[in-house]
């Protein structure tokens, strides 16, 4: 499946364009890793990780949220909680998906193609967001891709070495984020439809059941947790998660994040708060983005259904399946459409891309290159120096409750907690309203009172408040009940001071 064409004659060429991918990776994945606060989800990981306490099984086979992650953040955390040396794991994870996707792809497609696509996932916006969070994205990524490797290298050459390496990565995949069934499946239909491989479809079963076997412990969770008679039952209420119902602009908003990331056009907490407006703002910027990526995914398209159609069944599995089931799992009410959920499928989209980009620089459509290096930088710069794409920075909000804090007051958060309570420590408690809170007027009322009863001040933490307060009603019990003192405005969450009125 190699392509040698030109190997000999521009092998350290290809080397050094290599190495510039990498150190341009990792560079920019290890710039401001400590940066930006700890955020929720983040919070999350910590959390699963018992940082400090005893590990015991029943954490681990209980934890859906990257068992994997959490083994290594419960190692890696008990070093030292500063927020760039925990992300550090993740940035080098995103710097060997670089290398990975590579070596994949000139093993597919090619050296040129392959360098394409390196430089693609190494200036990747969303693939460096995630490279500098503390989940399980990166890795599992990571893992894909390298038993994406590992199957055409098995088809290729018959090697039962690596059919054994492929189900290793697919667990080590599972482990870190369940997404990879979707690549899981990707693989099964891949070599179900192409009739030259489908006599190896039996092999693969065998491997896949030894890999469940294995992964059998987090099964049971996975049945217990799917609540699989609603979802038979066909009940569409509330959604298992909180946001908005699935949209079809969630699919080409998807692909513009695979582009340019979160860092451009629409932050994504305008988008959650102020959807039509926001996109009217950015329109600009988007259809932008999606043309100008368009014309490489096209020529890649075009060129591997010219030369390798068994590759472009492949890749577009890898992209499609994991959409496809986001999406069906979104109309299900059991998951929110988000790009993240369905990340696997960045590194198909980069190679089609990549071998594109490998296309057009031959021809007059060259200067896109130039045109897709400027949106990947101006968004590139967007993540590192502009406030409205950063983390919601609970980091500086406990530094401003800190430096003014006085002897009775409280602390109060809306919707999301963790990270305040993490930055403030033990000594200052924070209260939080959840989604039980508003179940009457009269108790959210009760709950208010209580609170600021026992409080000279009252320090109220808004954070992602729309998905528990969207009518702003505990702020307005605040604004109403108590005298505002002073406001406080960080990236994604806003920070309040009521002190007691006079009697």
């Amino acid at each position: 499946m190699q392509d040698t064409t030109g190997l000999r004659q521009t092998g350290g060429k290809v080397l050094t364009f290599l190495l510039v991918a990498i150190v341009i990776g990792l560079g920019l994945r290890f710039v401001g890793l400590g940066r930006q606060s700890l955020w929720v989800d983040e919070m999350l990981t910590l959390s699963n990780a018992y940082v400090g306490q005893e590990l015991k099984a029943s954490h681990i086979f209980g934890n859906l949220q990257g068992p994997l992650i959490s083994l290594i953040m419960h190692a890696w955390a008990g070093v030292s909680w500063n927020e760039a040396y925990l992300r550090i794991p993740f940035a080098v994870a995103g710097t060997l998906t670089v290398l990975a996707a590579f070596v994949l792809t000139r093993f597919l497609a090619g050296f040129w193609t392959a360098l394409n696509t390196a430089f693609v996932l190494a200036l990747s916006p969303v693939l460096l967001w995630y490279s500098q969070e503390i989940r399980g994205y990166v890795f599992v990524l990571l893992f894909t891709v390298l038993m994406t490797y590992f199957l055409v290298r098995w088809i290729d050459r018959r090697e039962g070495k690596s059919l054994i390496w492929y189900g290793v990565f697919a667990f080590a995949a599972l482990v870190s984020n369940l997404s990879a069934v979707f690549i899981m499946a990707a693989h099964f239909l891949y070599l179900l439809l192409v009739p030259a491989r489908r006599r190896l479809v039996g092999k693969w079963i065998v491997m896949i059941l030894v890999v469940l076997l294995v992964f059998s412990p987090w099964v049971r969770q996975i049945a217990l947790k799917a609540n699989l008679e609603r979802v038979a039952g066909g009940q569409t209420g509330e959604p298992l998660r909180g946001g908005a119902p699935f949209t079809f602009m969630a699919l080409p908003y998807s692909f513009f994040v695979y582009s340019v990331g979160y860092s451009l056009g629409p932050p994504v907490r305008d988008l959650q708060t102020r959807t039509g407006q926001a996109v009217r703002e950015n329109i600009h910027w988007i259809l932008l983005t999606l043309v100008v990526f368009a014309v490489p995914f096209v020529a890649g398209f075009r060129r591997l259904a010219a030369e390798n159609q068994g590759l472009l069944i492949l890749l577009l599995l890898s992209l499609g399946v994991p959409l496809l089931a986001v999406s069906i799992l979104s109309v299900k009410n059991i998951k929110v459409f988000t790009p993240r959920y369905a990340l696997v499928c960045l590194p198909a989209y980069a190679l089609i891309v990549g071998r594109g980009l490998a296309e057009i620089s031959r021809g007059r459509l060259k200067f896109l290159s130039v045109v897709i290096a400027g949106l990947l930088g101006l968004s590139l710069f967007n993540h590192f120096l502009v406030p409205a794409y950063a983390k919601d920075d609970a980091r500086q909000a406990s530094r401003v409750i800190v430096s003014n804090l006085d002897e009775g007051d409280t602390v109060v958060a809306i919707a999301v907690a963790e990270p305040l309570r993490h930055y403030l420590g033990n000594t200052i408690p924070v209260h939080v309203f959840e989604m039980r809170d508003l179940e009457s007027a009269e108790a959210m009322a009760a709950r208010c009172a209580g609170i600021a009863g026992g409080a000279d001040r009252v320090w109220l933490s808004l954070c992602r408040e729309w998905i528990v307060d969207p009518g702003g009603i505990i702020e307005s019990w605040f604004e109403s009940n108590m005298v505002p003192v002073s406001s406080f405005e960080f990236p994604g969450l806003r920070l309040q001071l009521y002190e007691r009125g006079s009697d």
